[in-house]
C-alpha cells in the first residue's frame, strides 16, 4: 500500500512519481478507517483532460479503495468502474472474495480527514435510449443542477425538491458530462442522506470509449 499525505482535499501520492489527486469533497464521511485493502488511482491529465487509470498492485481478495480525481468527468471514470467491478466480481477468479467491498476515498473537509464511501452494492452500466427498463421503476435523469423525470414535460427540477423522490424506486441515469465531484455531491448528499434509497444499477450516459 502506498504512503500518502492528506492536505486540504489533495491526495499527494508518494509512490507514484509524486502525482496529485484532488479528491471529491464531502461535509462528513461516515467511514474513516479501512483495513486490508488495495488501491486504485484514476488521475486527471491536465494537458488532455483525460482520465488515466493506475490499477497496479490490486489484490482481488482485499477491499478496493478508488482514489479518483474530482476533476474527471463521470463518463471518463465510468469505463474504469465498470471494467474493475466486473473483474472483481468474477467468480472464476481464484482470489474472488464475495465479502470484500469497494470504496471511494473522499476529503472530509470540516474534519480535515480522509473518508470513504462504500459503493459495493452499486452496479454501473452504460445507458442507451433503446435499453429495456423495468416498467415498475420510472426513469430519473440526474444532472448537476437538478433532475428530470421522463414522464414529465416540464423543465428540470431542482435538487431542493428531491423529497418528492422518497418512497419510490427509480432507475437512475446520470449524465456522463458531470464531474466526479458533482456525482459525489448527488450520490452522497441527495440519494442517501435525503432520500434514503439504495440504487442499483446506475446507468451513465456518454461513457468514454
Amino acid at each position: 500500500m502506498s504512503r500518502y499525505i492528506f492536505l486540504l482535499g489533495v491526495f499527494l501520492l508518494m509512490s507514484c512519481q509524486k502525482k496529485q489527486i484532488q479528491l471529491p469533497q464531502v461535509q462528513e464521511a461516515k467511514i474513516t478507517q479501512i483495513e486490508d485493502y488495495s488501491e486504485v488511482y484514476i488521475f486527471y491529465e491536465e494537458r488532455t483532460g483525460s482520465a488515466k487509470l493506475n490499477p497496479n498492485g490490486l489484490i482481488s481478495s482485499t477491499h478496493w479503495v478508488f482514489h479518483i480525481d474530482k476533476r474527471n468527468t463521470l463518463g471518463k471514470v465510468a469505463k474504469y468502474l465498470i471494467f474493475l467491478q466486473e473483474k472483481k466480481r468474477n467468480p472464476r477468479n481464484p482470489h474472488h472474495n464475495p465479502n470484500s467491498h469497494n470504496y471511494w476515498s473522499v476529503a472530509d473537509i470540516p474534519h480535515q480527514r480522509l473518508g470513504f464511501i462504500d459503493f459495493t452494492e452499486n452496479t454501473f452500466l452504460p445507458y442507451a435510449p433503446q435499453t429495456a427498463f423495468k416498467e415498475s421503476e420510472p426513469l430519473i435523469f440526474a444532472y448537476p443542477d437538478g433532475f428530470r423525470l421522463k414522464k414529465d414535460s416540464v423543465e428540470k427540477r431542482s435538487w431542493e425538491e428531491s423529497d418528492v423522490l422518497k418512497n419510490t424506486s427509480y432507475t437512475w441515469i446520470f449524465s456522463g458530462d458531470m464531474s466526479f465531484q458533482q456525482f459525489i455531491d448527488i450520490y452522497d448528499n441527495r440519494l442517501y442522506q435525503s432520500i434514503g434509497n439504495s440504487i442499483s444499477p446506475i446507468y451513465i450516459t456518454d461513457i468514454a470509449k
